[in-house]
């Protein structure tokens, strides 16, 4: 996780909201890495079925990821978006 991430959710005096998109962004960020090590495992042991799956799954969280940002750009403004983005890539 990028320490701009973490800044930002530790930041004293946040509201609710922009907590609550923190936190989304995150566990999507999380369950985005996951899904690609579960894909070569599922690969690796022979399903390749499940492999896919698990690929699509990481497109999903992409596309959640993409939202999750655009409503941060929204409460956040570009300049801190941009902080943001350039400790998360």
């Amino acid at each position: 996780m990028s320490s701009s991430l973490r800044e930002l959710r530790e930041e004293r005096g946040l509201d609710q909201t922009l907590q609550n998109l923190l936190r989304a962004l995150t566990l999507n960020l999380e369950l985005r890495a996951r899904y690609r090590v579960f894909e070569f495992e599922a690969h690796q042991d022979g399903h390749p079925e499940i492999a896919e799956l698990f690929q699509r799954l990481r497109a999903a969280e992409s596309e959640q990821i993409a939202t999750l940002m655009a409503g941060l750009q929204s409460r956040l403004g570009d300049a801190e978006l941009d902080r943001l983005r350039s400790g998360i890539e």
